[in-house]
């Protein structure tokens, strides 16, 4: 009996709840029911922008501020963004649908910058919450006249800037004066942007980026020679002049330039800035090559160029206009002419000396018989040595050194010294042949391979 009484009361209690939720359900229809027309049906006015929202009061824990920005969101959604022509975004190549991107940017920045709605009603029932929103269409336009207004008056106070700095010939600072200048009319890009400029009303959008384009496409970078050649007189170092200029050959400072080559066996990049003169900028220990070989020489564009990457491709006309197009300084070499001396009283020394004619020679350098036809004089010295033995077997080493000197100068610039090579046979003659016939090879094959960086480094 116990369990009947308990199904019962079980059932008794589901049909309470029931009907209590039922009463909850008749009471909410019958509230909505009841709503105002707007919350039923969006009104359509020509002279107002609307704004509606509904949501349910169970989702927010502040549901009237949320219901507010959904509204507000829902009111700007029918301010339509078109792009005019013959504006700066409609002159912009579309291939990476940069033009709807800029229409999502007005739109949050409008969206955020919203000012005079008014909430025209609001309506809740015991689960939801409605609010509705107006903002006059010609109140609208006049708002936005007059941001556009300030905004073109901002624009214009550093356009002004500009022509000062463009007259002073600090082109560098009106480059982003002007670019700064575009940048505040940004909200407007998708239309014309008028505002008095000398006597005249003109374009000052158009104005700007005429400018900057007319800037950008006349600074080129000047310099001195189109080619350096590096030898000993020179101590295998040079410098060369450069300049920027604009269209008209003043010189412009404060352009970075980069200056990028091998240097010894690392790859080199410098940065430097232009001066109001020709400047003068040293290249030294330039890799060596045998053929031509070039110092590569920029203007650095995203140095000067400061440009958020948001704004590049709305600017990409900027990056167009200026051209930085690298000029290669061509860089030869004139190795030293060599004297080779033999300083070595023995009938083989030769060996030796002709092996290090062929090595050195292999490098580039330049071998003459001649003493005063030299830059620099190699001196070559054999030592030899001998072991007797008791039995028949002759043993011979031999090692050699040598010394590169300038022969004006008398300095030294090179030295090197081998370790003994063995030679054995039955004669003493052939053993100490064999010995010298072993360093040639040597010679040949490994020696001299740091001569060329004492040289030139």
């Amino acid at each position: 009996m116990g369990n009947i009484n308990k199904i019962v009361y079980f059932l008794l209690t589901a049909l309470l709840i029931s009907c209590g939720a039922s009463k909850e359900e008749k009471l909410e229809a019958k509230q909505m029911s009841e709503a105002p027309v707007w919350a039923k049906q969006r009104p359509i006015n020509n002279m107002y922008y609307v704004g509606i929202a509904k949501i349910s009061k169970a989702s927010y824990s502040n549901y009237s501020e949320a219901a507010k920005k959904m509204a507000l969101n829902d009111l700007a959604s029918e301010i339509s963004v078109t792009i005019e022509s013959n504006t700066i975004v409609s002159s912009v190549e579309d291939n990476g649908g940069f033009k709807s991107d800029f229409s999502r940017y007005i739109e949050m920045e409008m969206r955020n910058d919203l000012e005079g709605y008014t909430m025209v009603a609001e309506y809740e029932t015991g689960r939801m919450y409605m609010v509705y929103y107006r903002l006059s269409k010609q109140k609208w336009r006049s708002i936005q006249a007059k941001r556009k207004k300030a905004a073109a008056d901002r624009a214009y106070t550093q356009y002004s800037q500009a022509q000062k700095e463009i007259k002073d010939l600090n082109y560098n600072s009106a480059i982003m004066t002007l670019t700064n200048s575009l940048l505040e009319l940004k909200k407007y890009w998708n239309e014309p942007v008028y505002h008095t400029i000398g006597d005249e009303d003109k374009r000052l959008d158009i104005e700007i980026r005429s400018q900057l384009s007319e800037m950008l496409s006349e600074i080129k970078l000047v310099l001195s020679s189109e080619n350096i050649v590096l030898n000993t007189k020179n101590s295998f170092s040079s410098k060369v002049g450069l300049k920027v200029v604009n269209k008209n050959g003043d010189i412009l400072k404060g352009f970075p330039i980069r200056i990028s080559y091998r240097k010894a066996s690392l790859p080199y990049q410098a940065t430097i800035f232009s001066e109001d003169k020709m400047s003068k900028i040293a290249l030294d220990k330039i890799k060596f090559s045998k053929t031509t070989t070039y110092v590569k020489l920029q203007l650095e564009k995203d140095k000067l160029l400061s440009i958020k990457a948001e704004d590049k491709k709305m600017l990409k006309f900027i990056n167009d206009a200026f051209q930085t197009n690298p000029i290669l300084l061509a860089v030869d070499f004139e190795l030293p002419v060599i004297y080779i001396k033999d300083k070595t009283d023995s009938k083989y020394s030769h060996y030796v000396k002709d092996a290090v004619a062929q090595s050195v020679g292999n490098k580039g350098f330049t071998i003459v018989d001649n003493l005063r036809k030299s830059d620099m004089v190699m001196e070559i010295n054999s030592h030899e040595n001998f072991k007797n033995q008791n039995s028949k077997i002759q043993i011979a080493y031999v090692s050699y050194s040598a010394v590169v000197k300038d022969r004006i100068k008398r300095e030294t610039i090179y030295t090197i010294s081998s370790e003994k090579y063995k030679g054995a046979d039955y004669k003493l003659d052939v053993a100490l042949e064999k010995s010298y016939i072993k360093i040639a090879e040597e010679i040949r094959n490994n020696s001299f391979g740091d001569l060329l960086n004492a040289i030139l480094y």
